[in-house]
């Protein structure tokens, strides 16, 4: 993976240290000092709660190489832009508001149909995810599929300058993050960073329908020629039509435009239609995200706890209105909205009227009072639960939703 001079060289004011002599070949990288290997690297990070250097001595005693350098962070991320650099191989980009994680990993399905496709797993999606996952880059593989989440502005900009992508898809603009970003233009203005490094022979992937369309379509950076658009509404070259015959293991309109979206980079990549069809078909989503539950007594438990922002919230209701059956919605408030918190929950109870929800349980100080905590809404809902009861649970990560799934399931 890196010789010692490598690392010393790509990383400033860095040595690496071991309790070994001789020639020094790392064939693999961890920050975690629990997991770390004989023959790894271990980069020591430092957050507002955690200092890695302090297990630096413990980790010297597994046969392990340790980084000694002040800025860990750093240090990881240039040694995967490096490691990054050694691979001519088509890597894809996948930002957005809404449905990254699952057009992320409806790519890396359809292209695992052609070719050994490496993608992040999980939340793998910030400063320090993307990194260690473009490290576990092999000479097997012949694409990445890296989704690239953020905060604020600058961040999709640092991902993309370690990724460099070939391919830059951003999925929608959406109301998420506004706490911080204050309004969708600014959101807008973040997920465009992710076309910073485009070169003139790389591709955009842009939703045609999206209200910022005409925004994002004014900061390419490739050809325009090289512009592949998607969508419902607007002409885009991607369309329903090119779903004709492919059956989706995902209901609601949402994830049409995920699955347009996987399709249009297949198309850049020339991947076959019949291989469109089973990379589609064979999807699976990641974890928490529309996780079906079947309970003896024909319950059916959807857990979509994984995040909630207006739109997927939105969307995960609508798909919930149109099934069979006593309709309960479980929902947890919607974090970082900022000053629109309060309409924006607003907005969403009123969704669940016009859609007939049967009963909505809510939890978190954001929604309308009287509020909730989770422990009185997990003992209402037993209280209330009928045989062939459907039940979506949905919610901001930092709730816990699947709580609520695992004291019903």
């Amino acid at each position: 993976m890196f010789t010692k001079e490598e690392i010393e060289k790509v990383v400033a004011s860095s040595k690496v240290a071991s309790s070994k002599g001789g020639v020094v070949r790392i064939k693999g990288l961890s920050t975690d000092s629990r997991t770390v290997k004989a023959g790894e690297l271990f980069v020591p990070l430092k957050g507002p709660k955690f200092d890695g250097r302090k297990f630096i001595p413990e980790v010297l005693e597994k046969g392990t190489f340790v980084l000694e350098v002040e800025d860990g962070l750093g240090a990881l991320q240039k040694l995967a832009a490096y490691h990054r650099s050694k691979f001519n191989i088509p890597v894809i980009g996948v930002t957005g508001s809404v449905g990254k994680t699952t057009t992320k990993d409806m790519i890396a399905a359809i292209l695992s149909q052609q070719m050994p496709t490496l993608k992040n797993e999980e939340n793998f999606n910030n400063e320090i995810g993307v990194p260690l996952t473009l490290l576990k880059l092999t000479k097997k593989h012949q694409a990445a599929v890296i989704e690239m989440g953020m905060q604020g502005l600058g961040e999709i900009k640092l991902l993309a300058e370690i990724a460099r992508p070939t391919i830059a898809v951003i999925t929608n603009i959406g109301e998420a993050h506004l706490e911080k970003l204050k309004t969708r233009k600014n959101i807008a203005k973040a997920k465009t960073e992710i076309f910073a490094f485009l070169t003139k022979k790389d591709w955009a992937v842009i939703n045609a329908d999206d209200e910022f369309y005409e925004h994002l379509m004014s900061n390419v950076k490739c050809k325009m020629k090289n512009v592949c658009t998607f969508g419902i509404i607007e002409k885009a070259k991607v369309t329903p039509k090119d779903l004709k015959g492919i059956n989706l293991p995902l209901p609601g309109e949402h994830n049409i435009y995920n699955a347009l979206a996987a399709i249009a980079v297949a198309r850049i990549l020339k991947i076959s239609r019949q291989k469109i069809k089973k990379g589609l078909e064979e999807f699976r989503p990641s974890s928490k995200r529309w996780d079906v539950i079947n309970r003896t007594d024909k319950v059916k438990i959807i857990n979509d706890t994984y995040n909630a922002n207006p739109q997927s919230m939105a969307a995960a209701l609508k798909v919930l209105a149109v099934l069979k059956g006593r309709k309960i919605a479980v929902l947890g408030e919607m974090l970082e909205l900022g000053g629109r918190t309060k309409a924006a929950h607003q907005r969403i109870l009123k969704l669940c009227r016009q859609l007939k929800i049967d009963k909505v349980l809510t939890v978190g100080q954001a929604w309308p009072a009287p509020f909730h905590a989770k422990e009185t809404v997990i003992k209402n809902l037993r209280q209330i639960i009928q045989p062939r009861d459907i039940i979506l649970v949905k919610g901001s990560r930092s709730l816990k939703m699947e709580e609520v799934v695992e004291a019903i399931r």
